[in-house]
């Protein structure tokens, strides 16, 4: 299944948001590069996609189809995780 979301990138992206089609049977991690080839953007190594709705990081190797509320979030976020501090209300702060 195609899922379309619409992605907000870090501040030194090129784009703020964009709206991305995606397979739901992608990793996190897939999903990321995926996400820097729609923007034409080799994304760094600390990169992770989080659900603001939710408070949530999702893991780089589960599947996007693994969360329900994926589906149903008006946007997701691609942040740096160099900033976690152990609970996920600090995951993936933009830096």
């Amino acid at each position: 299944m195609i899922l379309q979301v619409r992605v907000k990138f870090p501040s030194d992206y090129p784009v703020i948001y964009k709206t991305i089609r995606l397979d739901n049977s992608l990793t996190v991690q897939e999903a990321i590069l995926a996400i820097g080839e729609a923007i034409n953007v080799t994304p760094s190594s600390d990169l992770g996609l989080f659900l603001p709705d939710e408070a949530k990081c999702l893991a780089d190797t589960s599947l996007l189809s693994s969360y329900e509320q994926f589906q149903n979030a008006s946007y997701i976020e691609l942040k740096s995780k160099k900033s976690a501090k152990g609970d996920n209300s600090n995951c993936c702060t933009i830096m």
